[in-house]
C-alpha cells in the first residue's frame, strides 16, 4: 500500500508529539519539525507510509538524542494490560468458541496505536466494546481452516500492550494444536510497537519463539528484515500480521491473514471499511 498526500499531516502531528515525548525544549522540538518538513518533499510517496514514517522518527531520534520517546506509554500500557490478562483470559475460557474470541479480543488490543493518536483514552472499557462488537471484514471461517493446514506460522506484533492479548491468542492456538508459532517483533524502538524488550516483560519469550525482524520500521518491510526472517516468512504456511503498519507494508502479499482496527481515513479507505472498524482479511493462499 503506497502513502497518499493525506498522511502528510500525520507524520508532521507524530514528529510533533515524539519530540515533545523525547525533550521539553521548544527550540529542539521546533527543530525536529523544521527538518521533517524540509524531509518530507524530498521522499517518494509511492513506498508505503511506514517507510516514510522511519525516516521521520529517525529525525526524532537524531536530533533530540532520544532512541526511545515512547518508553514510558509503553511500559504503562503493558503493565495495564497484564492487569487484564486473567479476566480476559477467563472470558476466553468461557467463550462458546474460544478462537474466535481470542482472536476478537486479539483485534481489539490494536485499539493501541501511537502512531494515530498520542493516548487511548478509557483502554479497558474501550476494549471490551470492541470485543463485543462485529467484525466488519470477517474472514474467521478462512482463518480457522487454513490454521488447522498450517505447521509453521510466523506472528506479526505491533504494538506494547496489544502484545498481551496476541499472547492470549497464541494461548489459544497452541492449547488447540500441535503447531510452531514464531512472535517476530520490531528490531529497535519505533513509535510503540513491541521489541524484544517487550516481549520479555509480558512473558512472550515463555511462550513461543520471539525473535526480531532487524529493522527499526514501524511495519514488517521485507527488505529490511534480517535473513532469518526472510527463511522463517518463506517457509511459513500462514502468516498472521496485526496493526495498521503490517498491512500498509504487507497488504499484497499471500499466505497473510491480517488482524487490526481501522484506525485513519486512508486505511479504512483503501479496506473499503470505516473508521473504527474491526478487520479480520485473509489474502489468498497460493498453491503448492
Amino acid at each position: 500500500m503506497k502513502a497518499y498526500l493525506d498522511c502528510v499531516p500525520c507524520f508532521l502531528r507524530q514528529a510533533l508529539e515524539a519530540s515533545r515525548m523525547a525533550t521539553k525544549d521548544e527550540n529542539v522540538q521546533r527543530k525536529v519539525i523544521d527538518s521533517v518538513m524540509g524531509r518530507l518533499p524530498m521522499l517518494s510517496f509511492n513506498v508505503s507510509p511506514p517507510e516514510i514514517a522511519q525516516v521521520v522518527h529517525g529525525l526524532v531520534k537524531e536530533i533530540t538524542g532520544e532512541s526511545d520517546p515512547y518508553r514510558e506509554i509503553k511500559k504503562k500500557h503493558n503493565q495495564t494490560l497484564l492487569k487484564l490478562y486473567s479476566p480476559l483470559k477467563e472470558i476466553v475460557s468461557n467463550s462458546q468458541d474460544r478462537l474466535l474470541t481470542a482472536t476478537k479480543m486479539a483485534i481489539a488490543g490494536n485499539v493501541i496505536d501511537l502512531g494515530v493518536q498520542n493516548e487511548v483514552k478509557d483502554l479497558e472499557n474501550t476494549i471490551y466494546r470492541l470485543l463485543s462488537s462485529d467484525l466488519v471484514i470477517d474472514n474467521h471461517t478462512d482463518f480457522k481452516e487454513a490454521l488447522t493446514n498450517s505447521h509453521l506460522i510466523i506472528y506479526l506484533g505491533d504494538n506494547a500492550g496489544e502484545i498481551v492479548l496476541d499472547k492470549i491468542l497464541i494461548e489459544e492456538l497452541k492449547s488447540m494444536m500441535d503447531i510452531e508459532i514464531v512472535f517476530i517483533v520490531r528490531g529497535e524502538p519505533i513509535i510503540n510497537d513491541a521489541t524484544m524488550e517487550d516481549a520479555k516483560l509480558v512473558g512472550m519469550s515463555d511462550l513461543t519463539r520471539v525473535i526480531s525482524n532487524g529493522s527499526d520500521a514501524p511495519a514488517t518491510i521485507l527488505s529490511q528484515c534480517s535473513s532469518e526472517v526472510l527463511e522463517l516468512f518463506s517457509k511459513a504456511d500462514m502468516i498472521i500480521s496485526k496493526g495498521q503498519g503490517n498491512y500498509e507494508s504487507l497488504s499484497e502479499e499471500d499466505r497473510v491473514f491480517f488482524l487490526l482496527k481501522a484506525k485513519c481515513p486512508v486505511v479504512a479507505r483503501e479496506l473499503g471499511v470505516n473508521v473504527g472498524d474491526t478487520i479480520l482479511k485473509g489474502n489468498s493462499f497460493r498453491e503448492d
